[in-house]
């Protein structure tokens, strides 16, 4: 009896072990409940270091179920691994361009008003902003409050196909260019890709939201529409891309980027999450980006901001300057 018990005991310290390590590399990433459940590392690393915690405070588990608890002391240390290697910068950044474009992205949740949202522009002296989840009369009024504090912008908007969730604006300061139209992209959610008048001088942006994860029956649209996202980065020279794009650099539309990079791990900020707002950036899922086309641009700098107003996103911005 004592030997089953001892073998039954290995295996599960095996399957713990396999399971822990499997979402820590993460292995299918992609499919549901797994590509969810990734999606808060930090949670499942403090979840696993507590059943350490209470196996090894109890004597009789302390005893019997060893192995059990190595195991998970194991799967929350690759969790601290992971998340840790996202807190160092890629790269050094540099001081002193001139020539430097600040992009901020905030999925409003269409609660936010005008007023707040112009507030925030100001603050950050954003260039490029983009505002998944916000009404047209919203993003036209936050241009018009802007306007009138001697920061003019661009108004582009795009719909989505949902009829309870708003879709995309982009708002565009006139020194990043001028975007006469925009060509919306086929997300369920909204998204738009503006193309500049003058092509040779100013970034091609997009401004995103594809669908989330929700369920098992939106998988697929999900994985297709983040690839597309990351595609328009990745097959557009000088890209700029932003906004709540429903996945983590663990899922597959965001582990192969090609030439452009996460600005949040450029900086080592990609432990911060973003969503949900009302718990610490540790413990959030990273779904807001900035995406860019390492070849052209540095990312100097990128936060996390704090809550604001009665959105479930936190703001995010992103420091440019052109290599």
């Amino acid at each position: 009896m004592r030997t089953r018990t001892r073998v039954l005991v290995w295996v599960l310290a095996a399957v713990v072990g396999a399971a822990l390590l499997a979402l820590a590399v993460p292995v299918a990433s992609g499919v549901f409940p797994v590509a969810q459940v990734v999606s808060f590392r930090a949670v499942l690393g403090v979840g696993a270091a507590a059943a350490v915690t209470v196996l090894v405070a109890i004597p009789w588990s302390r005893r019997r179920l060893l192995p059990v608890a190595l195991a998970f002391a194991l799967g929350a240390a690759a969790q601290a691994a992971v998340l840790v290697a996202r807190s160092y910068p890629q790269e050094t950044a540099t001081t002193g361009s001139r020539d430097e474009v600040v992009v901020l992205s905030f999925n409003t949740l269409d609660t936010v008003g005008a007023e707040v949202v112009a507030d925030l522009v100001l603050a950050q002296r954003a260039d490029v902003v983009a505002l998944p989840e916000t009404s047209g009369t919203v993003a036209r009024s936050t241009a018009e409050r802007l306007a009138a504090a001697g920061r003019p912008m661009q108004v582009l908007t795009t719909d989505g196909h949902s009829s309870f969730i708003a879709g995309t604006a982009l708002l565009v300061s006139l020194d990043v260019g001028t975007y006469p139209v925009a060509e919306p992209l086929p997300t369920r959610l909204g998204s738009l890709r503006a193309e500049p008048e003058e092509p040779t001088g100013s970034p091609v942006l997009v401004a995103a939201h594809p669908m989330a994860p929700i369920s098992r029956g939106v998988m697929s649209s999900w994985r297709s529409e983040t690839g597309l996202i990351a595609d328009a980065c990745a097959s557009t020279p000088g890209a700029i891309v932003a906004g709540d794009l429903n996945a983590t650099l663990d899922h597959p539309g965001l582990r192969d980027l090609g030439p452009c990079v996460d600005a949040a791990r450029a900086a080592g900020t990609a432990s911060s999450g973003t969503w949900p707002a009302t718990v610490p950036t540790l413990f959030a899922a990273p779904i807001d980006h900035v995406l860019v086309d390492a070849r052209v641009w540095q990312v100097t700098g990128f936060q996390v901001l704090p809550p604001t107003g009665s959105s479930d996103h936190r703001p995010i911005v992103a420091t440019l300057v052109r290599r």
